[in-house]
């Protein structure tokens, strides 16, 4: 697959406001780029410890199971002709050299959603720009599809104006359900336990270890059993834990550990990712299943796709605001 910027500045010449994008491999990321990554996360849409550069490029390294991956960078150049990165969207491109297939925003194994990194400031642009590179990048894709989008997000609403500036075709539908879940963990038994909570960068390897025993004891599949998916757990807590990043809660009782979770992000921010043994999480019974959202987008505005492919008209109904 060839990677190619979006557009040439030509004399070396880089005016503000000027807006390209490319298409990157996973592991060709530069220092620099995952700098730029990192300084765009707390500008983002939203939030998620999945979108750290640590956690997306170990499960493009470990994961990919044959998938053909890519990182789709927007950058927007500032008052002094610097570039800053305003999009990161990691991307499922599809194989073979069928017309009319759709790229897709990545659901990144072990965590079951995409993670792509917006702008908030800047989220149509960034779409606009995007869906004009993957355009004219020769790849023989139609559309951008992007599942796991909370109804009433931003990135929902950004993509609905992009949709009614452009004429681009965009459909929104009610996403199906993942397969069924693991039977939930029982609750923490009454008798009296004590809680060790680690976070240094030594104490969390061996606790994930303990962790890792633990939910292989339970029926069912395993992290254990599966060798790729084991390596790129350990290669994302050991590389959070570095920052403080990642914490291993362990329940004992008389001594043995009956309950383990394995937490990701800052101390006090930090959120329960993994559990195993008993549930360490609050149950909540009430709280109703989570709907999301699939959207697709073409990448040429109707007039354009109409004019290239006078035989292929699609005709969709756009999903209401």
């Amino acid at each position: 697959m060839t990677m190619t910027a979006f557009s040439v500045i030509q004399g070396g010449l880089q005016a503000e406001g000027r807006w390209t994008a490319e298409l990157r491999h996973p592991s060709s990321l530069r220092e620099t780029e995952i700098a730029a990554w990192q300084d765009l996360l707390p500008r983002a849409l939203s939030r998620s410890v999945f979108a750290e550069p640590d956690f997306v490029l170990t499960m493009a390294q470990h994961l990919a199971d044959g998938r053909r991956l890519a990182l789709l960078l927007v950058w927007r150049n500032a008052a002094d002709g610097a570039p800053v990165l305003q999009g990161l969207l990691p991307l499922q491109l599809p194989g073979g050299l069928r017309a009319g297939r759709a790229a897709q925003l990545w659901t990144l194994p072990l965590a079951g959603m995409p993670a792509p990194v917006i702008d908030a400031d800047q989220a149509p642009a960034v779409i606009r720009a995007a869906l004009d590179h993957l355009a004219s990048s020769g790849l023989r894709i139609d559309s951008l599809r992007l599942p796991g989008l909370p109804p009433a997000g931003r990135l929902a609403r950004a993509l609905r104006e992009v949709a009614a500036e452009t004429g681009r075709r965009l459909t929104i539908r009610p996403q199906a359900a993942a397969g069924p879940a693991r039977p939930a963990l029982p609750p923490l038994p009454r008798e009296r336990t004590s809680l060790e909570r680690v976070r240094a960068p030594r104490p969390v390897r061996d606790a994930v270890e303990c962790f890792l025993v633990l939910e292989a004891a339970r029926a069912g599949a395993s992290l254990l059993a599966d060798a790729a998916a084991v390596t790129a757990l350990r290669v994302v807590t050991r590389r959070f834990a570095k920052s403080r990043h990642c914490g291993v809660d362990l329940v004992r009782r008389d001594g043995a550990v009956i309950a383990a979770a394995i937490r990701l992000g800052p101390a006090g921010q930090d959120r329960i990712w993994r559990e195993a043994g008993c549930a360490l999480s609050e149950p909540n019974p009430a709280k109703p299943a989570i709907v999301t959202l699939e959207a697709e987008i073409g990448l040429r505005p109707a007039r354009t796709a109409a004019s290239e492919r006078p035989s292929r008209l699609i005709f969709a109904r756009r999903a209401s605001a």
